[in-house]
């Protein structure tokens, strides 16, 4: 069974880092809680599902030195520097390389914070069969860098065409 099967669906994906045609993590926002599916790691326990969470306390955006995403969630005691930006998807096209990712990656990480992994025959396969990273001359090339903000109720820099705008609520700009 797959995990979280009605929030890791099409209509949820906002954008993804790493390099589209390369196995992009791909992250997911309702109004309520948020997650992403990681299908390429140098750690293959990180790869699947991550466990979603609440946005209450959930912020997230391009910053930073080099412009890549940034994430907290102070309720999960959660901080991420990732090495790419964040590109977002529009409201009216999600490309299918990222759809494709949750036919793929239908099990949840065994790596959960905290927590004793759990690994699956699902999970297990991504150790011998890890795919293929892009390399750091492929993740340097980003042709649509948008320095953003967004936290629940609030957001800076967001397009009107992104589809994250529309999950911004007041503020947006």
């Amino acid at each position: 069974m797959a995990y979280a099967p009605e929030f890791y669906v099409p209509e949820n994906i906002i954008g993804y880092t790493g390099v589209l045609n390369r196995n992009p993590t791909v992250y997911f926002l309702s109004a309520t809680h948020y997650g992403h599916i990681t299908q390429v790691h140098d750690e293959w326990r990180n790869v699947g599902r991550e466990t979603i969470r609440p946005t209450d306390q959930y912020v997230f955006g391009n910053l930073g030195d080099n412009n890549a995403l940034v994430e907290a969630d102070y309720l999960a005691s959660l901080s991420h520097a990732s090495r790419s930006p964040m590109i977002l998807v529009g409201k009216s096209s999600t490309p299918p390389e990222l759809t494709h990712a949750i036919m793929v990656h239908s099990e949840q990480k065994a790596l959960r914070g905290a927590q004793k992994p759990v690994i699956s025959k699902a999970n297990l396969a991504r150790k011998y069969h890890a795919g293929q990273q892009p390399t750091a001359a492929e993740r340097s090339v980003v042709s649509e860098l948008i320095i953003f903000l967004w936290e629940r109720g609030n957001g800076r820099g967001i397009p009107e065409s992104a589809r994250l705008h529309a999950l911004t609520g007041a503020g947006a700009s």
